[in-house]
């Protein structure tokens, strides 16, 4: 039975549900071509892609999958870590023959792949208790980031006896870390971008650190360009014409949490919880969003070269192709409808859009919400022409009182989105909270006793947030 730990922190306001928005006439460039389905537990958090082979890091330690042909992927080996069925790398990277698996206390794996498909386990590095997470490899030299302990730059040239030769420990929480000749950028959590000279591994110098629009996690660069993700404020870009002093142009706030980034010409892709997002960074200061694919469990990890992104999606690997599609691809202006407080007895109507951006017709076999209370009010089939467009009605009449949830399901012969559910929501309770509307007052008392009120935050924002504890 779970414990509910009822921590005041933030009272958040929930998004209306509106979706990213999209050019309408515009392919989202993403087509689902093919997966992998562990044959062991996953919860697959990151991938490196090395020529036709991509390294899944997660549960079940490293796991090689050939993706010469990528529609179907071909698992060659894996190293799975000793212990608890817990232990996992939640990052990693890969040059040559060597791979470094990060694991949260679980220090860093030092992986040998002279042997083909199946990595073997040279050695383990660190202090015990320390927390490894991001690590690029250059040349035989890794650069780690571990948290609260800051960046430690390493010697792998002898795999079995790995030396530290520098350490930057002014950081905030090392995240990730991505290098650019003699300056590396540093994911630095809520100390947002950190900029370190590393011409001397054995002396680094942290040169500056810049803010960023929420917590930075990942770090991308490519050219004159850096991307951070920064979870729910998505993603910044930054410019690079002084690569010691980058300056700050553009955010791109994806629809989800952007947790990881890769960068292919002046694409950008990211990796946002449940989806994977594209943008055109031709003007850095305006990011163009392209489009996007729902991934149907959650994107951690992400990798990506001209024509191919692969997706870490915690339970299955998946393989997009890139560039203008020759199917149908629909696209539906909402991720959710809330209607809000409607007396028992009355209705409410309102719209939504569904659109083709892909480069054929798709045909819509069915729209159908999963409760009495809901109607749509228009066709329910159609032909839906390449670049159109079509605004669908839907009522809600109030049979009942109470909360009335439930979800809407669209289908369709989209290839990778063929049934597409969002919830469907209203209330006749008028003391019922809408968004933007204040909340009421309230008092609790946390884990050690301590009583808290709502009125206690007054004038601030406020965090609100459930824990299970088993």
């Amino acid at each position: 039975m779970p414990r509910l730990l009822l921590v005041p922190l933030l009272l958040a306001l929930i998004s209306n549900g509106s979706a990213l928005s999209f050019p309408d006439d515009q392919d989202d460039l993403l087509e689902n071509i093919g997966k992998f389905n562990p044959n062991f537990f996953a919860e697959l958090q990151d991938v490196e892609l090395l020529g036709d082979r991509a390294y899944v890091f997660g549960v079940g330690g490293l796991a090689v999958i050939d993706i010469t042909d990528p529609t179907i992927p071909t698992q060659l080996g894996r190293y799975e870590p000793p212990g608890h069925p817990y232990n996992r790398f939640y990052r990693g990277a890969v040059e040559g023959d060597l791979a470094l698996g990060g694991g949260r206390e679980d220090l860093l794996s030092v992986m040998d792949l002279s042997g083909g498909g199946n990595p073997v386990l040279a050695t383990v590095h660190g202090t015990p208790g320390q927390t490894f997470e991001g690590v690029t490899l250059r040349d035989g030299i890794g650069y780690a980031c571990r948290h609260g302990d800051g960046l430690e730059i390493i010697d792998f040239t002898q795999k079995t006896n790995p030396v530290t030769l520098g350490e930057v420990l002014s950081l905030t929480n090392a995240w990730d870390v991505a290098l650019q000749g003699h300056i590396a950028y540093v994911a630095d959590g809520i100390g947002g971008l950190a900029v370190i000279n590393v011409a001397n591994p054995a002396a680094p110098v942290h040169l500056l650190s810049l803010p960023t629009s929420g917590s930075a996690n990942d770090v991308v660069v490519n050219g004159n360009v850096a991307v951070v993700c920064c979870g729910s404020a998505g993603i910044d870009i930054f410019t690079l014409d002084n690569p010691a002093s980058p300056v700050l142009a553009g955010n791109a706030n994806t629809s989800g949490l952007a947790i990881t980034a890769a960068l292919v010409g002046n694409m950008v892709y990211v990796a946002d919880w449940d989806d994977v997002e594209s943008f055109n960074l031709d003007d850095p200061s305006n990011p163009l969003p392209m489009g996007g694919e729902d991934t149907p469990v959650r994107a951690m990890g992400l990798a990506a070269r001209e024509g191919l992104v692969v997706v870490a999606d915690w339970s299955k690997l998946r393989n997009y192709s890139t560039g203008p599609s020759l199917k149908g691809d629909i696209q539906v202006s909402v991720e959710g409808i809330e209607f809000g407080t409607v007396p028992v007895g009355s209705y409410r109507d309102t719209t939504f859009t569904i659109g083709n951006t892909g480069g054929a017709d798709i045909s819509v076999f069915d729209i159908q919400a999963f409760s009495d209370s809901y109607t749509i009010t228009t066709a329910t089939s159609f032909i839906l022409p390449v670049g159109q467009s079509r605004e669908i009605g839907l009522r809600f009449d109030h049979l009942n009182a109470g909360f009335a949830g439930t979800f809407l399901r669209i289908d369709s012969d989209d290839r990778d989105e063929g049934s597409i559910t969002f919830p469907l929501s209203a209330d006749d309770n008028p003391n019922s909270l809408n968004i933007g509307e204040p909340a009421p007052g309230f008092t609790l008392t946390d884990m050690d006793g301590v009583t808290h009120s709502l009125v206690d935050g007054l004038g601030r924002v406020v965090v609100l947030a459930y824990f299970a504890n088993w």
